[in-house]
């Protein structure tokens, strides 16, 4: 499929699972997701940049973790997602977690200006895997860490039960 409107389908697609998503998908994702932030071995001070962070089911902790200190860059491609993990931001005023449109694959950071980069079950979804990995190894400071979970097979993800929907009316992989 063409990675111009692969991005387009899930920005859109998460645009409308936005309203929806955190509260009906928190609690299934949390054991991912704490095991990501586990292999992100986060301390006190860190910068962290989250790639595709959503509804910001890891923002928080990895805020928690990091401390006034440290400061959260979460990053997503939807729209929708981002403006609801803003709100959840200003709701708890944490001036130390920024939020921002950004696809995976372009992050708009300088080079090495963070200690970790985090992606929670998001590459999966990214046109361009590897360049996305790339990306947020070229965010890292030498000697940074990258920690990301993934689905793995396509049968186990969490969204496997629409995927022959989807097949009917999309070409994926």
């Amino acid at each position: 499929m063409d990675a111009k409107l692969q991005r387009r389908i899930q920005r859109y697609g998460w645009d409308a699972a936005a309203p929806h998503y955190h509260d009906a998908w928190q609690a299934h994702l949390w054991p991912a997701q704490r095991t990501l932030l586990a292999m992100a071995e986060l301390s006190p001070g860190h910068s962290v940049i989250e790639v595709a962070a959503g509804s910001g089911m890891t923002t928080f902790p990895a805020a928690a973790a990091v401390g006034p200190q440290g400061q959260v860059l979460a990053t997503d491609l939807a729209e929708l997602m981002v403006a609801q993990l803003r709100a959840r931001v200003e709701e708890r005023q944490l001036d130390r977690v920024h939020c921002a449109r950004m696809g995976a694959e372009n992050l708009e950071a300088a080079d090495g200006s963070f200690d970790r980069a985090t992606c929670a079950l998001g590459l999966m979804y990214v046109p361009d895997p590897a360049q996305a990995l790339k990306e947020m190894f070229r965010v890292l400071r030498p000697g940074g860490r990258m920690a990301v979970t993934v689905w793995g097979e396509r049968r186990n993800c969490g969204w496997a039960p629409i995927f022959p929907i989807v097949d009917a009316e999309v070409a994926s992989e």
